[in-house]
């Protein structure tokens, strides 16, 4: 069962919707019920490394090699949305999920803009 991680900057009204969605397909959570809303990002891609998790974000640093050097990322889907209110969120969750189910996700550098999604699996 993949693994996945809402981060902070993700709506906390979305929190049960993927879970839904997803099912037994997927163990869905937030840094909100981890209580990491303040980790630092190095230490929350170390924390989702050794929990095997592919993190959902708006902050596209997850995905910059400079930010974080030498260390293959579990999996990151980053939004390139805006507004990133919960409706444009589950939309582009919900695009992700019709393209790609959610067991492709891991290891995977995603990119959902607002009229394309960008998958590469490392």
């Amino acid at each position: 069962m993949i693994k996945v991680l809402l981060d902070q900057n993700i709506p906390a009204l979305i929190e049960p919707w993927p879970q839904n969605i997803t099912g037994e397909g997927a163990e869905i959570t937030s840094t909100r019920s981890l209580g990491f809303q303040r980790m630092a990002d190095e230490e929350l891609f170390y924390f989702r490394q050794q929990q095997r998790m592919v993190l959902i974000t708006y902050d596209e640093d997850f995905q910059n090699p400079l930010v974080i050097s030498d260390i293959p990322g579990y999996g990151v889907v980053r939004l390139n949305i805006y507004p990133t209110g919960f409706r444009q969120t589950r939309d582009a969750l919900q695009r992700l999920l019709n393209a790609y189910p959610v067991d492709t996700w891991e290891k995977a550098s995603i990119v959902v803009d607002v009229h394309k999604i960008r998958y590469h699996k490392k």
